[in-house]
Formats: structure tokens, C-alpha cells, sequence
């Protein structure tokens, strides 16, 4: 798995005294997420340039870059020229209520930035730090979370075509996703996947409820830092519900910004430019969930030309074959993926056979490929999955935040516009369904808990709907039952 740009020399977490993100400014808000500084000033007029030089602000000090207040002014004049504002001229006091208003403050950095050697040195400080880390926390409260890209429709007669290509434009960026995994160390807790895609409503999310994963978009299908915190924030909420103390291990990527206030998550950034060695999903966790994801996207081309027909996958199917895959990566496989990274405990790594019981999938059917199957499942191990910000992508972001309905209502998936959204199923034809599932498992040895799965399903459509008639129907008013009575009293007068 790689990112876009080389990790930085520089660690996330080096902010030199200055409040450089979004994040930190957040730990002084009320809860209504404002400010009391921002309450009690006027609000911006010039609401998106301020909100695309708040998000410039707080990447470049994710970079630790140093920002003065002369630069502020060029970069919201420039920011402003980008979005379209040609009546804004930045002054002195515009970036004073701007200051003010996000909780901004500016301090002398003391000392150079912090770097990290790439040498052996980085390595053996890792080693010492995760001596302590392991000796902290239970070993079950140890989590990596990593990124990688997935071409989710690529068959193997592309494989050679996809192999080290570029990616950030064009066809063959619209045919790609990103996926966050995270596990913890013993293997025992999978979060669900997190999929980022490019189109925040595909066509193939019309009258969908309920995702098989966490879902959401930007241009370019990457893991951006506000994505990041919003996924760290909704985890942290849920592991302080449980009253957990949770070492979340994650690479330093411009990506991963440094966040101060979460409540049971601490953030423990890998060294530069070793995560090939030292994270644990890339040391086979990732390529697991490919081989997975692939045999079973194999197997449905197959399927489909058994039946003459054409095999389409959208961005909705690829999450259902994600979610899947993700459940059949083992927790054995998991934990030595940790060992191998050097989380290492009293218990040595547990064997595991080639042939897993959860994923039998006959690999007869996958001989004759046009290529290795090791090569076409691991043919995006490369794709850019996070890259620095530039200010195009800044005002496009800002842009389609405020054109809501910008590439909204249709996918961008090039061959998902040809296929039909197909109906809405009703009742009937689910517990029809679930009736033909039924019959299909009675045939079967060992079945008795999906039969009863799906008749626990089929009960709860069938109440569902009863519900949703009564609830439909209008409530009988008392003077209705006397009005066939009020009728004859008319008539006799």
C-alpha cells in the first residue's frame, strides 16, 4: 500500500506551539461546535473563501509549515481569485476576525521541526516505543488502520494494462475505490470497512437505506485529513462509550493529521518511510481482503457468462463483495500480520493453512487466467490512496459543497449509467424470496441456522409492513360514527 507522496521527515504531531488545525481549535468550542469568540462576532460574509483558507490553514500546519499573517492575506486574495469572488480584497482586519472567529493565535516556533532519521536509528527508537506500547495497553486494544486503492471492476485481461499506470484522472480513476481497514492486534475486532468513493450519490444508491459499509466521496476517491477526523472521531466515541483506552497505530501520510482532544483513542504514528516494514495491514492483512474481494469477483464474471449475460459491478456491489471479503480475512492471519510488523507477544505465531473453511472457493476455475492470479490480485498494491492538498483541491471541495447537487444524482461510473436502477422489491416479493431461500437450505445438511436467519426475516418484512398500512391509514374521527345518525335527525326536521 502506498501513498500518493513519500512520507514526510517530519512527524504529524510537531506543531512547534502554534495551533495549526481545525482540531485543535475544536477543543475550545461550545457544543453547538461554535466558538464563544465566533458568538459573539458577526459572521463571515465571504463564507466559502473563509472556509477554503481555514481548510489551506490547517493542512499547511498539518505539514508544519510555518504560516505568517501577510501569507494568510495573499492566500485568501488567491483562494478568493480561484472561487470567483473578484469583490474581495483581504485586509488586516479581515484576517484579525478570522483569527478570532476559528480561535487562531500566532507564536514563535522554538527549535527546528522535528525529523526523523531514515536510518537504522528511526528503527530501533520504533522498537523501544513499541516495547512501551505493548507493555500500556492490552494487546486486544492495539489497532492499525491503513489505507488501500482498489480498481473493484478490473478483470484480469486488464491487469497488465492497469499495472503501474497513473491514476488521478480519466477512466480509470473512475473505476477505482479506497478502503480504510483497521483490526486490532489479536485479531478478535474488525471496524467495519470504510470505502471512499467519488460520487457522494451514485445511481445505485437510489431507494438504498442500508450500506454494507461506511460510505463517503470526494473527487478523487482518496483519504483526505477532514475525512480521517470525522472516521477517528465516530470510532473514539464508540470505543469511550465502552470505557476503552484504545493505541490506534496509523502512518504519518498528510492524511493522518495529529488530533488532540479525542477521549479514548491516542494516535501512534508509524516512522517515515518504514511502514513496509513496521505496519501491520501491509503485512498481509490488504492483500488477504484482495484475494478475497477478486475470487469472488472472478466467480461472478464467470457466473455471468454461464448465463450469456453481461457482468456489471457497481460501486454498491463492490461494497457488498468488500464486506464479505473483509469478514473472511481470519483473525489467524490478522495476529501474525501483527507479529510479522513486530507487535509480537509470549505466544508465537499461530500456523494457518492456504486453505481457509470460511473461503473455499475453488481455485480450479481460476487457472486459466490470462495472468498469475498473485499478480491480478495485487495489481493496485501501488495506487495513491492520500496526497498533499493543492489549492485546486480546496476550491473544488468548497465548490461542490456549495453546489450540493453537483455530480450528486448521477454515478460516475461509466458503465453503471446504461444499467437500469432496478424497482423497489415489495413485501411479497422478499418473503417470496426468503420462501425459495428456505426451500433451497431444506435440501441441504446443516442448515437449520439460515433457515431460521431467513424466517426471522421474513417475519420481521411482514410486521413492517402491517405497520406501515396502519400507520397510513387516517385516524377515524369520534364525530364519524355519528354521522349517519345526524343524516336522519336532518331528514325528519
Amino acid at each position: 500500500m502506498s501513498k500518493s507522496t513519500e512520507q514526510s521527515n517530519e512527524g504529524p504531531g510537531t506543531t512547534g506551539g502554534i495551533i495549526g488545525s481545525v482540531d485543535r481549535v475544536k477543543t475550545a468550542f461550545s457544543s453547538d461546535g461554535t466558538s464563544p469568540a465566533r458568538k459573539k462576532m458577526r459572521t463571515a460574509k465571504f463564507e466559502d473563501i473563509e472556509a477554503a483558507l481555514l481548510k489551506w490553514f490547517a493542512h499547511a500546519r498539518d505539514q508544519n509549515l510555518p504560516i505568517s499573517g501577510p501569507m494568510l492575506k495573499v492566500k485568501a486574495n488567491e483562494l478568493a481569485a480561484r472561487i470567483g469572488e473578484p469583490s474581495f480584497d483581504c485586509s488586516t482586519g479581515w484576517i484579525d476576525r478570522f483569527k478570532d472567529r476559528h480561535g487562531i493565535c500566532f507564536k514563535k516556533i522554538c527549535g527546528e521541526a522535528k525529523s526523523v532519521d531514515k536510518s537504522s536509528d528511526a528503527m530501533v527508537q520504533w522498537a523501544d516505543d513499541l516495547h512501551t506500547l505493548l507493555s500500556q495497553y492490552n494487546h486486544s486494544d492495539i489497532f492499525n488502520a491503513d489505507e488501500t486503492g482498489i480498481f473493484y471492476r478490473m478483470l484480469p485481461d486488464r491487469t497488465l494494462d492497469f499495472k503501474g499506470t497513473d491514476c488521478h484522472g480519466g477512466k480509470r480513476s473512475k473505476e477505482r475505490l479506497t478502503a480504510l481497514v483497521c483490526a486490532n492486534m489479536t485479531g478478535t475486532e474488525k471496524l467495519p470497512l470504510f470505502i471512499i468513493g467519488k460520487s457522494a450519490k451514485p445511481r445505485c444508491f437510489k431507494n438504498v437505506h442500508t450500506l454494507p459499509t461506511e460510505y463517503t466521496a470526494n473527487r478523487k476517491a482518496w483519504m483526505t485529513s477532514d475525512i480521517f477526523r470525522e472516521w477517528i472521531r465516530k470510532a473514539d466515541r464508540k470505543f469511550a462509550n465502552q470505557q476503552r483506552r484504545i493505541a490506534m497505530v496509523i502512518d504519518n501520510c498528510p492524511a493522518h493529521p495529529q488530533i488532540h482532544d479525542l477521549r479514548a483513542i491516542k494516535l501512534i504514528f508509524l516512522p517515515p518511510n518504514t511502514t513496509s516494514n513496521t505496519q501491520p495491514m501491509d503485512q498481509g492483512v490488504i492483500q488477504n481482503l484482495k484475494v478475497h474481494y477478486r475470487k469472488r469477483l472472478l466467480l461472478r464474471h464467470i457466473k455471468a457468462i454461464d448465463r450469456q449475460q453481461t457482468a456489471e459491478i457497481t460501486v454498491l456491489d463492490a461494497m457488498k463483495l468488500l464486506a464479505v471479503s473483509w469478514r473472511c480475512v481470519t483473525a489467524t492471519t490478522i495476529r501474525n500480520c501483527f507479529h510479522h510488523a513486530g507487535f509480537k507477544t509470549d505466544s508465537s505465531p499461530t500456523p494457518s493453512s492456504d486453505s481457509e473453511d470460511d473461503d473455499d472457493i475453488p481455485l480450479a476455475h481460476l487457472i486459466n487466467l490470462p495472468v498469475p492470479f498473485d499478480t491480478y490480485a495485487s495489481v493496485d498494491s501501488d495506487l495513491p490512496t492520500s496526497a498533499t492538498m493543492t489549492d485546486d483541491d480546496i476550491v473544488d471541495d468548497i465548490i461542490q459543497r456549495r453546489n450540493a447537487t453537483t455530480d450528486e444524482d448521477t454515478d460516475v461510473d461509466s458503465t453503471s449509467e446504461t444499467v437500469p436502477v432496478p424497482p423497489l422489491p415489495t413485501t411479497d416479493m422478499a418473503t417470496d424470496a426468503c420462501a425459495l431461500l428456505i426451500r433451497v437450505l431444506e435440501t441441504r445438511p446443516n442448515k437449520s441456522t439460515q433457515i431460521e436467519t431467513l424466517l426471522r426475516i421474513s417475519d420481521e418484512l411482514i410486521r413492517e409492513d402491517l405497520v406501515a398500512q396502519c400507520n397510513a391509514k387516517t385516524q377515524t374521527k369520534i364525530a364519524d360514527y355519528f354521522s349517519d345518525f345526524v343524516c336522519e335527525r336532518e331528514t325528519d326536521v
